[in-house]
């Protein structure tokens, strides 16, 4: 998730309907320049989350208008065509230029041209201006898009609210952990698949340990270099800290009940993870019961893989820097992004 900040979903639309009435070319351009501005007076202001902040005053390889036009279409902000469409950005420019709006008192355009997004909150005084710019949100527009998130559904053919949708509408301080009992509670009918993800992502630290031992291992005994024993000695502690979350909700036998969840696992993908998971539950710590499996799923990387006794694979390995490859961690779903974009939503304490 490259969403960094929540009042990008207005600093968006506000920019594009900037360029009504300009052809398609012209207002592309300006809406570059614009990026690049608006980056500029985040930075200015000391903001944190400023997509191209590190780029300026070049222009991000993903600016705001790219990263979260999907967004605006998931949060019900950019209106689908007749068609049920989602319209692209170069389409939306099309339309602007073509639609050469009425104009109210103040300069903004009327409805013709807002029609092709929702009625959005006015931008603030000081939009047209280069002065410093803040992410805090007013009150009219946290209240607009907390309606936004707040009806945003599970994915299809779910019938429910999303977990994102109960976040937003409950206004929780973000909790450090996304398995912290209060969204758990709040999960409803996505609490057990909420739990199933916590042992998916702690399957998924000690399965980075294995791979990264195996790696160590096979540099050792096939390749006869001198190898640093960092990953072998790390698996241990992966095992001890999230082996029992792991196996607390899934084995070889219910996977089936995460694919329920995200869809068919591919199917080298999924022998590792039930391989994985019957040696947890055994209770072993000798990764090398695991290699086959492992190999056989890097297998899609062709001439990158590392496990395999191949001339390629020992060139992989003598290049390996175990101080250079992470230890194994748990997957995080981005939890630290929804929870920013959360508390923009929620706004200062008292």
């Amino acid at each position: 998730m490259l969403h960094t900040r929540l009042r990008y979903a207005l600093f968006v639309p506000w920019q594009f309907l900037d360029q009504s009435g300009k052809s398609s070319a012209n207002a592309q351009d300006a809406l570059k320049r614009a990026e690049i501005g608006l980056a500029k007076r985040l930075k200015d202001r000391g903001e944190q989350g400023v997509i191209g902040g590190l780029t300026w005053p070049q222009l991000a390889d993903q600016p705001p208008s790219s990263t979260y036009w999907s967004a605006l279409d998931a949060w019900g902000i950019l209106r689908r065509d007749g068609r049920n469409r989602v319209p692209n950005r170069g389409t939306v420019h099309t339309r602007l230029s073509a639609s050469r709006p009425t104009m109210d008192d103040e300069g903004r355009p009327l409805i013709e041209v807002e029609a092709l997004f929702v009625a959005l909150p006015q931008p603030p005084k000081d939009w047209s201006a280069d002065t410093p710019l803040s992410f805090n949100l007013r009150d009219d527009e946290r209240e607009f898009l907390r309606e936004r998130l707040s009806h945003i559904p599970a994915p299809e053919p779910l019938r429910h609210l999303s977990l994102l949708s109960q976040l937003a509408r409950h206004e929780i301080d973000p909790p450090l952990s996304l398995w912290d009992k209060a969204i758990i509670k709040l999960a409803g009918p996505d609490a057990a698949p909420l739990r199933r993800a916590r042992a998916v992502a702690a399957l998924a630290a000690i399965g980075r340990g294995v791979y990264a031992a195996l790696v160590e291992d096979r540099r050792e005994l096939l390749d006869g270099r001198e190898t640093p024993r960092l990953h072998r000695a790390q698996l241990g502690r992966l095992l001890r800290e999230h082996g029992a979350r792991a196996a607390s909700e899934l084995n070889s036998a219910n996977l089936h009940l995460v694919e329920d969840d995200i869809g068919d696992l591919p199917p080298r993908l999924r022998t590792v993870l039930a391989q994985t998971l019957d040696w947890v539950h055994e209770g072993a710590t000798d990764p090398t019961a695991l290699v086959g499996a492992y190999e056989a799923a890097e297998g899609r990387k062709g001439l990158r893989s590392r496990l395999p006794d191949t001339a390629s694979a020992r060139t992989r390995r003598a290049e390996w820097d175990a101080s250079d490859h992470p230890v194994g961690y748990p997957l995080h779903y981005r939890w630290g992004s929804v929870s920013g974009l959360l508390s923009d939503l929620r706004g200062p304490r008292p």
